[in-house]
């Protein structure tokens, strides 16, 4: 049978209410390595603008252009972005 509830209090404090949400568990936020991390702004950043940072008096993309030059510089890293290098910026990209 269908109730009908005036106020959102009425939803909580109903008895089937309870029995919808027993096995909604809350999902774990597994943070991610801060390299993959600093690795993905780049990643959004290329795909916002279109283009690879490049070096220049704008300060973010500067910074993102540094961050991704010294990542190409260590071949031997690129393992760990492998699965987030969606843009293939480490294999066959250009080395900057």
């Amino acid at each position: 049978m269908i109730e009908n509830f005036a106020t959102l209090e009425d939803v909580f404090a109903d008895d089937i209410f309870d029995k919808l949400v027993a096995e909604i568990k809350p999902k774990r936020n597994i943070p991610l390595d801060p390299e993959i991390e600093k690795f993905q702004e780049i990643v959004n950043w290329i795909k916002e603008n279109g283009r690879e940072p490049k070096l220049s008096r704008n300060l973010i993309e500067r910074k993102l252009y540094s961050r991704l030059k010294g990542i190409r510089n260590k071949p031997s890293q690129w393992e760990k972005y492998k699965g987030y290098d969606i843009l293939n910026l480490l294999g066959g990209g250009e080395n900057a």
